[in-house]
C-alpha cells in the first residue's frame, strides 16, 4: 500500500469513526485496530490524530486549489464548498479545542498566509506592529466565521461566505492578495 493509500485509510476511518463520535474520544489504538495495522503505522505518517485531521484539512484545501488562482475569491468559494460537502465531519472536528486542535490549525495556518503575503507584498522581513495585527485579526475573523457557518450560525452558500470574506478584508491585505494572483 503506498504513502497516500495508507494515510487516507486512516483519512476514511476517522471520518467513519466521527459520525458517532467527537474527535476527543477517538484513540489512536482503536483507529489503528479498525484498519487492521499496528499503531507504529499510524505514527509513521503523523503526530496523533489531530494531525491526521490537518492532512485531511490541507488535502480539501489542494484539491480546491487546482484550477484556482492563489488567495482569490475563487479559491476560497472552492475550499468552502468542500468543507461543507463534508460539514458533519468538520463540525465534530471543531467541536475539540484542545491545543492540537484543528481549530488552532487552521488559525495558525491563516495567520501565517496572511503574514507571508503582507511580507511579500510590503517588501519586508518583518511586519510592523499594524499589519501583524492586521493579519491576526482577519485570520482570527474567517475563521470563526468559517465554523459558525459550518456549525449552522447563519445560512449563506459557499459562494456568499467567500465574497462576505474577500468584502471584509482590509484594503492592505486586499492589495496583497491581488498582488499574488
Amino acid at each position: 500500500m503506498s504513502r497516500r493509500d495508507t494515510k487516507r485509510m486512516f483519512a476514511d476511518e476517522l471520518e467513519a469513526m466521527m459520525e458517532s463520535m467527537l474527535l476527543s474520544k477517538v484513540h489512536v489504538a482503536d483507529l489503528c485496530a479498525r484498519c487492521g495495522v499496528e499503531r507504529r503505522v499510524f505514527y509513521y505518517h503523523f503526530k496523533d490524530k489531530y494531525d491526521l485531521v490537518a492532512w485531511m484539512f490541507e488535502r480539501d484545501l489542494s484539491f480546491a486549489a487546482k484550477g484556482n488562482a492563489p488567495y482569490s475569491e475563487g479559491l476560497y468559494a472552492e475550499s468552502h464548498r468542500r468543507l461543507w460537502a463534508r460539514r458533519g465531519f468538520y463540525r465534530r472536528a471543531f467541536e475539540e479545542d484542545s491545543q492540537n486542535s484543528i481549530y488552532r490549525y487552521l488559525l495558525q495556518f491563516s495567520i501565517e498566509a496572511n503574514e507571508a503575503v503582507l511580507r511579500r507584498y510590503l517588501g519586508v522581513r518583518s511586519l510592523s506592529r499594524r499589519y501583524a495585527f492586521e493579519a491576526r485579526h482577519f485570520a482570527h475573523g474567517n475563521v470563526g466565521s468559517v465554523v459558525d457557518w459550518l456549525c449552522g450560525a447563519f445560512a449563506m452558500t459557499p459562494e456568499e461566505l467567500a465574497a462576505d470574506m474577500f468584502d471584509c478584508m482590509p484594503e492592505e491585505l486586499r492589495k496583497a492578495y491581488a498582488s499574488q494572483n
